[in-house]
């Protein structure tokens, strides 16, 4: 097993936890991680695009879009009835946060789409060596925001900081976990299951990037500029990557 392969495995449990511990310690706000999660937007929005579909295409064919559409509804449902990133501005302006009861399913789920996010690097790595380094920088970048909205939701359900810290701590390793769990087991799978499991991350890529992080452009009416500037930033980021691999 390469060693920087398990060294970004290192990196993204370090910046799931470190997104979930600000909350905790520094400003309770989603505005001081608009920037960051813009770029980490367009880098997801690029991997998906720019690398991991035209790589499953060769593979799959006229067969693309059904892992594809698949990784897309299993996260989009999810968004939709499970998951929530609650913004704690609004939420104590409107007193919502003694309403808000569903830390045990966000957790549940966000840990559910972290094993996917395992299953994606491990494909990749397993398909090609260079798309694997895309997606792994990708998952890096997407760690915090997601570690940090989990974390803020908790809080709102009025879950305790050493509680949080301990539950975030076994979350930020699920991803780790899943990818080398999957390494292992889709180490003699055929190219096609492969690919299919690539498409079904990608797929999951676009949703969270669609339902997270695109939304998020729209949610401050002074600061239109920068967030979009940082999520080109991030597209051209991942397009600059693809030259590099050529």
């Amino acid at each position: 097993m390469p060693y920087g392969f398990l060294f970004f495995l290192v990196v993204i449990a370090a910046m799931s936890y470190l997104g979930s511990a600000i909350p905790l310690f520094g400003a309770r706000t989603h505005r001081s991680l608009l920037i960051p999660m813009s770029f980490s937007g367009g880098v997801l929005l690029g991997a998906a695009f720019f690398h991991m579909i035209p790589e499953c295409a060769v593979v799959l064919g006229e067969m693309l879009g059904w892992p594809l559409l698949a990784g897309f509804l299993v996260i989009f449902s999810m968004e939709r009835f499970i998951l929530i990133h609650p913004d704690p501005e609004h939420a104590q302006e409107h007193g919502l946060a003694h309403h808000i009861h569903l830390g045990v399913s966000a957790y549940a789920g966000m840990s559910f789409h972290s094993l996917l996010d395992g299953l994606a690097i491990a494909s990749a790595c397993k398909l090609r060596p260079a798309l694997g380094g895309v997606v792994l920088l990708a998952l890096v970048l997407h760690k915090m925001p997601d570690g940090f909205a989990l974390s803020t939701l908790m809080l709102l359900d009025r879950w305790s900081g050493r509680t949080i810290l301990w539950l975030m701590a076994v979350f930020a390793l699920i991803t780790p976990a899943g990818a080398l769990a999957s390494f292992f087991f889709l180490y003699d799978a055929n190219s096609r299951i492969v690919a299919g499991a690539i498409a079904l991350s990608a797929g999951t890529f676009l949703a969270v990037a669609t339902s997270d992080v695109l939304p998020q452009l729209r949610r401050y009416d002074d600061q239109r500029l920068w967030p979009l500037v940082a999520l080109f930033g991030g597209l051209a980021f991942s397009w600059l990557g693809l030259l590099i691999e050529g």
